[in-house]
């Protein structure tokens, strides 16, 4: 069929910029890479990927302030609908599939086997998380509110831009530790207590609950994180991801939702990340 027809191969030629890890910057490239370890990287690259990149928003963000002495209200409208549209919303729904969902399937799984369960503490984590995610909702608002206030704003500005810049970079080294910890400690016990099939099984589970409009802002962006993750010469875990989707969705993919993405998502995060106010594209289908 014509969606079948669409090869990995193409879906890389029709998105353009994907920049790939180097090997000393990428935690995947001298891990026991493995079904188990899959897992979590699906959706881990993604989120280790754009932290770095909301980092980058609010340097350049901060640049604007510093060169310009204004923020235009339409760059800070732009930063708080990215940030809740996209970031905000798949790290935070990330962590609640693994509350509710993943973890209790993978704890019921070691409980049959007798293997134990997961450290508690991986899960008490989120909280932390989730919490500082809130508050930079806040602080992107008032960088709004601030951005109205023109001149008069400036002082405030400069404050919020100041904070957001060393809250969010201690958010990262906690997330980016977080995650690690996760890998370190959970995949093991994947690895004793499921197999590969049934790890397949719930992958496929979770990607169809995200619904068509989850689907659309998730595939094309566990794509572009997974292709710069992962070490292998001929992509073959992005590869093995992608061949999984359910054909409709890649050619949906290749039709319209790769450019939403590279528009609505990536290409608003790395104009902030320039200093740029951005140019958002239409959404399409």
């Amino acid at each position: 069929s014509d969606c079948a027809a669409l090869s990995f191969g193409e879906l890389r030629g029709t998105v353009k910029q994907w920049v790939m890890a180097s090997p000393g910057s990428n935690p995947y490239a001298k891990a026991n890479l493995d079904w188990a370890l899959y897992g979590f990287m699906v959706p881990h690259c993604l989120i280790r990927l754009y932290t770095e990149k909301f980092i980058d928003a609010v340097e350049g963000v901060g640049k604007m302030q510093e060169q310009k002495g204004t923020v235009p209200v339409a760059a800070a409208e732009a930063f708080l609908e990215w940030y809740m549209e996209y970031y905000y919303d798949f790290v935070h729904h990330h962590h609640d599939i693994e509350e509710s969902n993943f973890f209790p399937w993978i704890n019921a799984a070691l409980k049959e086997k007798g293997l134990g369960a997961i450290p508690a503490k991986v899960g008490t984590q989120h909280e932390g998380l989730v919490k500082a995610l809130n508050g930079f909702k806040e602080r992107l608002g008032e960088l709004v509110e601030a951005s109205k206030a023109g001149a008069s704003g400036r002082g405030k500005r400069s404050e919020i831009l100041a904070t957001l810049s060393r809250d969010v970079r201690e958010f990262s080294k906690e997330l980016v530790e977080h995650l690690d910890e996760e890998e370190a400690n959970v995949v093991p016990l994947i690895r004793q207590g499921l197999t590969e099939g049934e790890m397949m099984k719930k992958e496929e589970e979770i990607v169809q609950s995200l619904g068509l409009g989850g689907a659309k802002k998730a595939l094309p962006w566990i794509m572009e994180g997974l292709t710069h993750f992962d070490p292998t010469p001929t992509k073959e875990y992005a590869r093995k991801f992608y061949n999984n989707v359910p054909g409709p969705l890649r050619l949906a993919m290749w039709a319209s939702w790769n450019s939403s993405h590279a528009t609505q998502n990536k290409g608003v995060v790395e104009a902030l990340g320039s200093s740029e106010t951005p140019v958002k594209g239409g959404a399409c289908c």
